[in-house]
């Protein structure tokens, strides 16, 4: 098969993945894999794919193939650690990391690198909730804020996370990107509760948050929330969506959710 051909082929599998019918592209995929063995593009598109469907083994075979054929290709080289990770094959997950300058000695051992804090969007292809985590590796993170309990998440879970940023958030004056959840990796031990709180007193707020904090309960005000049209989640909020949510706000009363 000539080059042509092959792009013609490469570019109507990735019409059909765009399309929904994800067997259709893989089948496309492999024939050209096939036809041309060579060509570390293919091998990627599929890792790419098997990423978003969570089949982190096959994620893991066609990436480190790119990687192989093509050791420039950076966002194989990602793909490749968070299958790696999910897969807890940390040796090849090191590798890649160190790909990206985090000199980490390679060895069978799970990395713990406190990253940093970074907000993650639980849920993304749903209704994304948007939470600050501490990064324990480029592709994990822990859960530090209470999420709703509609989320399906808790304080404390441990995620796996992508690493093409999506939108950024603000905090101190800092701009910070925002990654994907891609999955749940390790459910902590906590538990969400919720309570209402009918006062505009911040003394009985501060009181209730002392008490809780006595008995080492995680406390956070939910009322503080905003609700971010798509637009503003996957960028940064616009001002006249800032300027309806602080009327919204406005009318709020307390309410505290408890794990």
């Amino acid at each position: 098969m000539n080059n042509n051909d092959a792009s013609k082929q490469l570019e109507q599998a990735s019409e059909f993945e765009q399309a929904g019918n994800k067997e259709q592209a893989i089948n496309l995929y492999n024939v050209i894999i096939k036809e041309n063995p060579d060509w570390s593009v293919p091998y990627y598109n599929l890792g790419l794919l098997y990423k978003y469907q969570c089949d982190w083994k096959q994620s893991f075979h066609y990436n480190k193939k790119a990687t192989e054929l093509n050791s420039h290709n950076e966002a194989a080289w990602w793909n490749l650690g968070i299958a790696a990770t999910a897969i807890n094959n940390w040796v090849v997950a090191r590798e890649a990391w160190n790909h990206f300058g985090l000199n980490l000695e390679i060895s069978d051992s799970e990395p713990n690198l406190n990253l940093a804090k970074a907000p993650v969007r639980l849920n993304p292809d749903d209704d994304g909730e948007v939470v600050w985590c501490t990064r324990i590796d480029p592709a994990r993170a822990i859960i530090d804020n209470i999420p709703l309990s509609s989320c399906g998440y808790r304080y404390r879970d441990l995620i796996l996370n992508d690493g093409a940023p999506v939108g950024h958030r603000i905090s101190e004056g800092i701009e910070y990107p925002v990654f994907n959840e891609l999955q749940l990796l390790s459910r902590s031990s906590f538990r969400t509760y919720s309570t209402t709180v009918y006062t505009n007193d911040q003394q009985h707020i501060n009181k209730l948050i002392s008490l809780c904090e006595d008995v080492n309960i995680k406390v956070e005000d939910w009322s503080t929330i905003r609700i971010l049209c798509k637009q503003c989640s996957e960028s940064l909020p616009h001002k006249e969506h800032d300027n309806y949510l602080q009327e919204i706000n406005s009318n709020s009363r307390y309410i505290y959710w408890l794990c």
